[in-house]
C-alpha cells in the first residue's frame, strides 16, 4: 500500500517525511560506527526481532515509518520499515504492506532497493528489513541545484553540461522502469519523492505500493494525480503509458528545475502544474536567461501528450530519444529537416566531408570549363525548338482559320436562307399562290411513277434527287396553328439563291449551274430544310428520305425549343447515309410582330466543311488533328477520312474524346499556350486555336521524336 503525506507541506516544523525519502537519507545523518568491524564468532541466525537491533527512528509518513537498525548477523546498518500504529491492526493495510514487500523482493535490478527479510517483531507486527541507502531524494537533489544556481551564476554552456549529467540519471530511471515493464509490471507512482540519488551515482526507484500488472483496473485511484495521465485518471486501466507520462513529468522537472505542485492554488513563476505542462509558455528554465533546447522540449511534450496515441509507446522509445539528444543526434519527437540532416551527416564524417568537398570543387572547375560549350549548345537547341513550336502554332492557326472560314460561309448561307424565308412569308400572306407550283410528298418521291420529272442519280444521295422541285412532309397530327406557307416554286428559288452564295464574291442572284454546285464534290450543302411552326417540313433538293434511317432521326428529331435566343445552333456531327458524315446548323425565324415562324436549317457535308483538315492530313500525316465543338464532341482525320470519336477508343485514333476534352481544358487554363505532355509513355507537343464561331477548338498534336526530325510543309488551302 502506498504511503501518503498528510502534512501541510509548508514550514520546517510540521512536515511528515515519506518513508522512501527516509530510506534515501534525506536528513543526511550518518552513524560513525556504521561500518565498524566485529570480531564476534559466527552465531546461529536469530529470529527477526532478535536479529535486527533498533538504533533510532529515521522518518515517518502517513502510512509507514522507517527506523535505522543493525543487522547482528552480518554486522551492517539496514533500514527497517513498518506500518504506523494506526494501521498495524488494519487487515487491508497489512495485506497491502506484505504484497508490496514481496513484489519488491521479486524485483532484481541495481536500481531497486533489495529486501533482506520480512518478519514480525515481539508484538507480532510485520516489518521488512531493506538495504540502507546513503543519499537524498531527487526532489532534494533538484532543490540543491537551484540553491547552487542562486548563489553562483551559470552560463548556457555550463547548464548544458549540467543538464547532460541530469539526463544520465534520468536514463538510469528509464532503465529500471524498462526492466519492470519487461515483467508486465507498471510502477504507477514515479515522482521525484520516489527517486533516490546515492552518493556515488546510484539511482533507486522506491515505493512499490502502487505497482500493478498490465491491464488491471485498481478498485481505487492510486499514485500522485499530478504525475498521472488523463486517461488513467478517468478509466484507471493500468498500461505502460502511465509510467511514460510520469517519466515525462519527471523529465520536465529535471530539465527546467521547476516542479509541479498540486498544493499551490495558483501557478507561480518558478512552478508549473500538470495541466500547464501542455502550455508552450511553461517550458522555461528556472533561471529566465537560460533557454530550453527545442528538441528536449519536443521530447517532453511528446512524453506528456494527453492523447495516448501521440505519446511514446514505450519507455524504450523515450530513453532512445533522450539518448539521441545527449549525443546531439536526431530525435523522433522533432525530426530534422533536410538542412539539419545534412549538417549532422557532415559533422559525423568530417574527413570524408573534406574529401568530398575537394572532389566537388574539382568537378565545379571542370563544369566551368565545360559551361561555355554547353551554354552555346543549349541556346542553339532552344532556338531550334522555339522555331519548331512557332511553326507548329502557325500551322494550327492556318488550319483553324480555313475551317472557320467554311463555318462562316455556312452560317452566312443559313442567315440568307432564313431572311429570304421570313421576307417571302410576309409577302405570301397577301399574294395568291403560283398556279404552276406543285408540292410532292415523301411518298411521291418513293415511287418513280409519282415522283416529279427530272430525277437524277448522284453518288452523294442514296436516292434520285430533283433540283427543280422540293419535298414536303405534313405533320402526323394536324396543328391548331394555321400558317400561310410559301409555295413550292418560291421555296426552290430561295434555295437556289443560297446555294449560289459565295462568301468571297457575295454572289447571290447570278445564274449558276445548280447541278455542278449542289451535286459537285466541292459543295458543303447536302440539303436545305425548314420545319414550320405548324409542323410542316420543306426539304430541298427533292428526294425520298427514309424515316427508318438514323440520318432522318438526327435531322428531324433533334429540334430544340428556340425560346427567345435568336442564334445559330449547331448539332453534333453524325454519320449519314453512304458512310458519309453530316452536321446541321439551324436558325429560328420570327415575324416582325415577334411570332415564331419556324426553324430554318442546312445539313452540311462534314468532309467538305473540314476539307482543310482532310487536305492537311493527306499532305502531312504526321500531325494529329482534332476538332472539338462546344458540346465536347470530337472528330479527327485519319488517312483522309473523318472519324467521329465516341466514349471508347477508336482503332483509327490514338485518343478518346474524353482525353481530347481534357487536353482542351488544359489549353484553356494555359491561355491557349503550347505545352508538352506525356501520354501512354510518349511525349507530345500540343497546340490549339479557338474557333469562336462555334465555341470550339482545333487541337494539333505531334509526338516529340517526330517534332525533332520533321519540317512542317507549307500548305495552300
Amino acid at each position: 500500500m502506498k504511503d501518503k503525506n498528510t502534512g501541510s507541506g509548508h514550514g520546517d516544523t510540521t512536515r511528515e517525511i515519506d518513508a522512501t525519502i527516509v530510506l534515501a537519507g534525506a536528513l543526511g545523518h550518518r552513524d560513525e560506527n556504521t561500518f565498524s568491524g566485529s570480531d564476534s564468532e559466527p552465531m546461529q541466525s536469530p529470529d527477526f526481532s532478535e536479529r535486527f537491533q533498533y538504533i533510532c527512528d529515521f522518518g515517518a509518513g502517513g502510512v509507514g515509518r522507517v527506523a535505522k537498525a543493525r543487522d547482528l548477523v552480518f554486522d551492517r546498518v539496514i533500514a527497517v520499515k513498518s506500518l504506523n500504529e494506526s494501521f498495524q491492526d488494519n487487515a487491508d493495510a497489512v495485506r497491502s504492506f506484505i504484497e508490496e514487500c514481496r513484489l519488491n523482493a521479486k524485483l532484481d535490478h541495481p536500481s531497486i532497493v533489495p529486501v533482506y527479510d520480512l518478519g514480525k517483531d515481539r508484538d507480532g507486527h510485520w516489518r521488512v528489513a531493506m538495504k540502507f541507502i546513503n543519499g537524498s531524494s531527487l526532489k532534494r537533489f533538484i532543490n540543491t541545484i537551484r540553491g547552487t544556481y542562486d548563489k553562483k551564476k551559470v552560463n548556457a554552456s555550463q547548464e548544458r553540461h549540467a543538464l547532460i549529467s541530469r539526463l544520465e540519471y534520468f536514463l538510469k530511471i528509464c532503465a529500471v522502469v524498462e526492466y519492470c515493464h519487461s515483467l508486465k509490471i507498471v510502477h504507477g507512482d514515479i515522482k521525484p519523492d520516489n527517486i533516490l540519488m546515492g552518493n556515488f551515482g546510484e539511482v533507486y526507484l522506491m515505493d512499490w505500493g502502487c505497482a500493478r500488472t498490465f491491464g488491471t483496473v485498481p478498485e481505487s485511484l492510486s499514485g500522485t494525480p499530478n504525475y498521472l495521465p488523463p486517461e488513467f485518471l478517468m478509466d484507471k486501466i493500468v498500461t505502460p503509458l502511465v509510467d511514460v507520462y510520469s517519466l515525462g513529468m519527471l523529465l520536465f522537472e529535471m530539465t527546467t528545475l521547476r516542479r509541479g505542485n498540486n498544493n499551490c492554488p495558483l501557478p507561480t513563476e518558478d512552478s508549473t502544474t500538470c495541466c500547464d505542462v501542455h502550455n508552450e509558455q511553461s517550458y522555461r528554465h528556472y533561471l529566465p536567461f537560460l533557454k530550453i533546447a527545442p528538441r528536449i522540449r519536443a521530447i517532453i511534450r511528446k512524453a506528456v501528450n494527453p492523447d495516448p496515441s501521440g505519446r511514446y509507446q514505450s519507455v524504450t522509445e523515450l530513453a532512445a530519444d533522450v539518448r539521441h539528444f545527449i549525443y546531439d543526434e536526431e530525435v523522433s519527437a522533432a525530426p530534422d529537416n533536410l538542412f539539419q540532416k545534412f549538417f549532422r551527416m557532415v559533422n559525423r564524417n568530417r574527413v570524408k566531408s573534406i574529401l568530398i568537398t575537394g572532389l566537388l570543387f574539382a568537378l565545379l572547375c571542370g563544369e566551368l570549363f565545360y559551361s561555355y560549350y554547353r551554354t552555346n549548345r543549349n541556346n542553339e537547341l532552344r532556338t531550334v525548338n522555339t522555331m519548331r513550336r512557332l511553326k507548329l502554332q502557325g500551322y494550327t492557326d492556318i488550319l483553324a482559320t480555313a475551317v472557320e472560314k467554311n463555318i462562316l460561309q455556312s452560317q452566312a448561307q443559313l442567315l440568307i436562307f432564313a431572311d429570304n424565308l421570313i421576307e417571302d412569308m410576309q409577302e405570301c400572306a397577301y399574294a395568291p399562290p403560283s398556279s404552276d407550283s406543285k408540292f410532292y410528298s415523301n411518298e411521291d418521291y418513293k415511287n418513280p411513277e409519282t415522283s416529279p420529272p427530272g430525277m437524277v442519280e448522284s453518288p452523294l444521295y442514296p436516292n434520285p434527287v430533283n433540283l427543280a422541285y422540293m419535298m414536303r412532309m405534313l405533320p402526323e397530327k394536324t396543328s391548331k396553328l394555321k400558317q400561310r406557307l410559301l409555295d413550292a416554286r418560291q421555296y426552290v428559288e430561295i434555295c437556289n439563291k443560297v446555294i449560289s452564295y459565295d462568301l468571297t464574291s457575295h454572289r447571290i442572284n447570278e445564274a449558276q449551274n445548280l447541278h455542278r454546285e449542289l451535286l459537285g464534290d466541292k459543295s458543303m450543302i447536302q440539303r436545305l430544310f425548314v420545319k414550320w411552326a405548324d409542323g410542316v417540313r420543306y426539304v430541298y433538293p427533292g428526294t425520298y428520305d427514309d424515316p427508318a434511317t438514323a440520318t432522318f432521326r438526327k435531322c428531324w428529331n433533334t429540334f430544340i425549343n428556340p425560346g427567345i435566343n435568336r442564334k445559330i445552333v449547331w448539332t453534333a456531327p453524325y454519320r449519314g447515309v453512304l458512310d458519309a458524315h453530316r452536321i446541321s446548323c439551324r436558325y429560328p425565324m420570327f415575324a416582325r410582330n415577334g411570332n415564331f415562324l419556324g426553324i430554318a436549317g442546312l445539313e452540311l457535308r462534314l468532309e467538305r466543311l473540314l476539307a482543310p483538315l482532310v487536305k492537311a492530313n493527306d499532305m502531312d500525316p504526321v500531325h494529329e488533328l482534332y476538332l472539338l465543338d462546344h458540346n465536347g464532341n470530337a472528330v479527327t482525320v485519319h488517312e483522309g477520312r473523318i472519324v467521329l470519336l465516341s466514349g471508347r477508343k477508336s482503332p483509327l485514333s490514338e485518343f478518346t474524346d474524353e482525353e481530347i476534352r481534357e487536353l482542351a481544358g488544359e489549353l484553356r487554363e494555359n491561355r491557349m499556350a503550347q505545352f508538352e505532355k506525356t501520354i501512354r509513355g510518349k511525349n507530345y507537343f500540343i497546340s490549339g486555336y479557338l474557333i469562336k464561331t462555334i465555341d470550339g477548338m482545333l487541337l494539333q498534336m505531334i509526338e516529340e521524336n517526330a517534332m525533332a526530325h520533321h519540317n512542317h510543309k507549307d500548305i495552300t488551302l
